[in-house]
């Protein structure tokens, strides 16, 4: 079976949306006071006579606005949750290596290997393009997705 990199992005993004759901994540709020009034700059927008000038002056507002990629002083964590699912990744292949292991042994695994990958998959969309660490990151969770969902289809039953 071929796997396509569509499918394997989408399951990623589905599982960084699930752990943001979980964790009750305030984006909106945070995001609402980042940039003021929204009302006040979609009213610029709406009663633009110039249409281009005043659309440019409300996003010029929201330019200010940058996410900023990781300090280096904050990537050993990042490495560290990296080699944890990598330990995970090599612990499933132990147990799938051994032909008695039990099956909860297996799902447990697999469960934390799912924690593992929508912690990771946050972080993923937080570093910048061409940064080593996320080539890591996203050979390491790409790895790791494929996994489960093999598991979960039941290709190793």
């Amino acid at each position: 079976m071929k796997i396509k990199t569509d499918d394997v992005t989408r399951t990623i993004a589905e599982q960084a949306q699930k752990g943001a759901r979980q964790k009750g994540a305030k984006f909106d709020e945070i995001l609402q006071k980042s940039i003021g009034n929204p009302a006040e700059q979609q009213g610029l927008i709406a009663n633009a006579s110039g249409g281009q000038v005043e659309a440019a002056r409300a996003a010029a507002g929201i330019q200010g606005i940058r996410i900023d990629a990781i300090p280096e002083e904050q990537q050993g964590p990042i490495l560290e949750r990296i080699e944890q699912l990598l330990d995970t990744l090599e612990e499933y292949e132990r147990n799938l290596r051994t032909p008695n292991t039990p099956g909860e042994a297996l799902i447990s695994l697999v469960d934390r290997m799912e924690e593992h990958n929508r912690g990771l998959a946050s972080i993923l969309v937080t570093l910048p393009d061409g940064d080593a660490l996320k080539d890591i990151l996203n050979r390491v969770l790409i790895t790791s997705v494929v996994e489960v969902e093999k598991f979960r289809r039941g290709d190793y039953s």
